[in-house]
């Protein structure tokens, strides 16, 4: 069996209401034409599921939502997504963010409405389980916690998927040798500081991340981490490594990137 696992791709829809926004996020508005080159990878690679590790839009709208819903149907094979922040973010008519309070419930029913399911669940796939976590807040919840302590006690081979990395210092090391301005109360789980020690360590053989817009790998002890790019191929000089896929055969748990060179 083979998953092929999508990294961020901030999809604008051309029908987008907000049009300040998009002129404002155009390396990433005007981005979408290069998923047509992810649909050929994907179908070459014939996987039996495909995962996005979210911000699978830019922002929220039922525009952005559907038209996203549609380029994912184009790869003709079952995918999942776990949540990234920009997955839950409003915008106003000028473009800027809205209050957070008022978006999350109301959010999470508008892709549920579309089946897109955006909570936490497990996918046992042969002698692997897939665990999906929603970390867009840069956090989890204690009843998450909970939760991943339970699911990965199994004999089989863990893998987690979630947006946000993992908190402990050899990611911290990683992510400021790569850009040293990242912002680490976003970038890493904040509100989730034990979460790799009590859940991960020792029970996940491989953890796939995004949110960072550049790739990487560590490997500490059992657990490999896998730091997604970009998947889309945005119109910034900054963004290293995009424009990729990784694929991950579920007989030996082998991983290799495919994408532009």
């Amino acid at each position: 069996m083979k998953i092929v696992l999508l990294g961020d791709l901030h999809l604008v829809s051309p029908q987008d209401p907000y049009h300040e926004r998009r002129s404002r996020r155009r390396h990433f508005a005007d981005a979408w034409p290069f998923f047509h080159r992810i649909v050929e990878w994907v179908r070459d690679e014939a996987p039996d599921l495909v995962i996005s590790v979210g911000d699978l839009v830019d922002w929220y709208s039922d525009e952005n939502r559907d038209f996203a819903i549609q380029l994912m149907q184009e790869l003709q094979t079952p995918w999942v997504m776990t949540p990234g922040n920009h997955d839950f973010l409003l915008v106003n008519a000028r473009g800027d963010k809205c209050n957070a309070d008022e978006r999350v419930s109301g959010i999470r029913s508008r892709w549920e409405q579309s089946d897109v399911a955006l909570g936490n669940r497990v996918m046992d796939m042969g002698r692997i389980r897939i665990i999906l976590v929603d970390s867009h807040e840069s956090s989890v919840s204690a009843d998450t916690h909970e939760w991943l302590g339970r699911v990965t006690q199994t004999d089989a081979a863990n893998v987690l998927v979630t947006h946000v990395p993992l908190n402990i210092p050899e990611v911290v090391d990683f992510i400021l040798s790569v850009d040293s301005e990242k912002d680490l109360e976003k970038y890493v789980l904040t509100g989730a500081p034990r979460l790799y020690e009590q859940c991960v360590a020792s029970r996940v053989h491989s953890v796939f991340t995004g949110h960072l817009h550049f790739d990487g790998y560590l490997e500490l002890d059992q657990t490999r981490l896998f730091f997604l790019p970009l998947s889309i191929c945005a119109a910034r000089k900054k963004y290293r490594g995009q424009g990729h896929i990784a694929v991950m055969n579920t007989d030996d748990l082998s991983v290799y990137m495919r994408g532009q060179s």
